[in-house]
């Protein structure tokens, strides 16, 4: 079996990453991606060779005028390689395995009602959709659903064992509070329109959590006036950070996924809150995050305010996130086998045919 995975932002990396090792000496598994600073260093850190399809542009016209020439770049190596599967969230994968012996599966966590681009022009090429059974509901005709998030395939207990070096990088130890803000640059084709934190609410933040302790700062925005917060740590150490935590705040879909699986209150500021189901689950079934509209901020602060006065909001969270891995699976020993069985786990999975009890 040879399988490309094409990474279109940095959670992809950790999402496919274990993908490597377990498939490894059996099958052949490929990466490429966009020249993403962020996204290479991550490839280096997990030692993930990766094809490079060039420079990404920003802007949904710049996006468009370069998306055909990565559609005949993936072409080319799916054809020199001779790639049975094409997986990840690429337009590019899909279109271009339609010229190929290749089975296209597309993937994503979000409502289908908040990618009308990929809803439109990625999705209707794609031989399969995969996504969490948060998402069942939406009945799309070419779906797979499993009982997990994708942040499961790196962050379940099978797969992940939080390391307290990092804390002292950071010059803290277990017993240090600290806090962690993680601040988005809203550049993706899904993100037009879209908003999160101001300035003047990200100082708010700041000036509440120091009152409890320290202040660690991960930012796709440089922004100079917070640079003295700025977590002293490579990327993929931010989950063990994460783990060890008291506390998120952000205006990340991604890493309030994260937090909550690690068991870390999780609070996110953004015009998505009310609008992902996936982490619309995550809040109101599981209790381990909360999302607010920038216009209801005080209301977010006023709740941040009532867990940090609370001692045992970490054991608490400790307890709920039990409750969230029992009802979920291994996600990657659940990829590992619907790639290595395809096709004919690709049709027993979208029939609702698969006991995912072997998956736990």
């Amino acid at each position: 079996m040879k399988i490309l995975i094409d990474v279109n932002h940095p959670a992809q990396v950790h999402y496919f990453r274990n993908l490597k090792s377990e498939m490894q000496g059996k099958h052949s598994v490929y990466y490429s991606s966009k020249n993403v600073p962020i996204i290479e260093a991550l490839f280096k850190a997990y030692d993930i060779p990766f094809i490079s399809y060039g420079e990404k542009k920003d802007g949904l016209i710049n996006k468009a005028f370069k998306q055909l020439r990565y559609d005949l770049v993936c072409l080319k190596h799916l054809r020199e390689l001779e790639i049975d599967i094409a997986l990840g969230t690429s337009a590019s994968n899909v279109h271009a395995a339609k010229f190929t012996r290749a089975i296209s599966i597309a993937t994503t966590d979000s409502d289908l009602a908040v990618l009308p681009l990929a809803t439109k022009f990625v999705y209707p090429f794609a031989d399969y959709l995969m996504m969490p059974d948060a998402l069942a509901f939406q009945r799309h005709p070419k779906q797979i659903c499993y009982p997990g998030y994708q942040e499961l395939a790196y962050l379940h207990p099978n797969r992940f064992t939080p390391n307290p070096e990092v804390l002292k990088e950071c010059g803290l130890t277990e017993d240090d509070p600290f806090y962690i803000l993680r601040f988005t640059a809203f550049k993706a084709h899904h993100d037009v329109g879209m908003y999160g934190l101001s300035t003047d609410q990200k100082w708010q933040l700041i000036n509440l959590l120091e009152q409890h302790g320290k202040v660690l700062i991960t930012s796709e925005v440089n922004d100079p006036d917070f640079a003295k917060y700025a977590a002293p740590i490579s990327p993929e150490k931010m989950h063990s950070l994460m783990y060890y935590a008291q506390m998120l705040a952000c205006d990340s879909q991604t890493m309030t996924t994260e937090a909550a699986i690690l068991g870390t209150p999780a609070f996110r500021c953004n015009t998505f809150a009310g609008k992902l189901t996936v982490i619309e689950e995550v809040e109101k079934y599981y209790d381990l995050a909360y999302s607010y509209h920038p216009r209801h901020f005080h209301w977010m602060l006023r709740k941040m305010d009532q867990l940090l006065k609370n001692p045992e909001t970490k054991p608490e969270w400790a307890e709920k996130r039990l409750r969230l891995l029992n009802d979920k699976i291994d996600v990657t020993a659940f990829w590992v086998w619907l790639l290595e069985s395809a096709p004919e786990s690709l049709e027993l999975t979208k029939a609702g045919k698969i006991d995912f009890d072997r998956f736990r």
